[in-house]
């Protein structure tokens, strides 16, 4: 068993029913480790693209997901137990011990309090911005990747993402336009290179 503040336990099953278990811990296998501060807000795109985005950014350490919905989101519909589920299995398999919290799917002028509070990295499929090590993030900010639909963003929403943060970067990913889960991955590991 694991999670978050406890850690990692090897534990003995005691009862087991259709929706309980009740088990007892044995030994403790590993301690929890400090939580990242770097959130990703993205457009759901098809089934399985949709779910390598859950489980690779999990496996990095995406501590919360925000599923929106922009003009040109084409999947406007998730399954959030399905979602929740890879989360679950990819934090097992890469040894994680916290399970990203993912919120329900709403549209982007609903974000508003997620990116006001936080340092918005925008990675922009438009190729004006800037590179990533050229942001200056003070150590410990929250950061807030944030990759648009297929197709890309509308102007109108760079403006309302810029205008929602303080502390607002677009960022460019180089001089390919990348598919939108190829971005999510590359932006991610290139966040987690600079931040974490």
């Amino acid at each position: 068993m694991f999670n978050n503040i406890s850690g990692e336990w090897k534990c003995e099953i005691i009862d087991i029913k259709k929706n309980f278990l009740k088990a007892k811990s044995i030994s403790q296998i590993s301690v929890p480790r400090a939580e990242t501060l770097i959130d990703l807000m993205f457009s759901p795109i098809k089934y399985q693209n949709s779910e390598l985005i859950i489980r690779q950014s999990t496996e990095m350490g995406v501590r919360c997901l925000f599923p929106t919905s922009f003009n040109r989101t084409i999947n406007t519909k998730i399954n959030l137990d399905k979602f929740n589920t890879y989360a679950v299995g990819a934090a097992q398999q890469s040894g994680r011990l916290s399970i990203p919290n993912i919120d329900k799917l709403i549209g982007l002028k609903d974000r508003f309090n997620i990116m006001s509070g936080k340092t918005v990295l925008m990675f922009d499929e438009n190729l004006k911005g800037i590179h990533l090590s050229q942001a200056k993030i003070k150590p410990n900010s929250e950061i807030l990747v944030v990759i648009g639909p297929e197709g890309g963003f509308e102007e109108e929403e760079r403006a309302f993402i810029s205008d929602s943060s303080k502390n607002f970067f677009n960022v460019s990913l180089g001089p390919n336009i990348l598919k939108a889960d190829t971005a999510v991955i590359a932006a991610l590991s290139l966040t987690f290179h600079y931040f974490s």
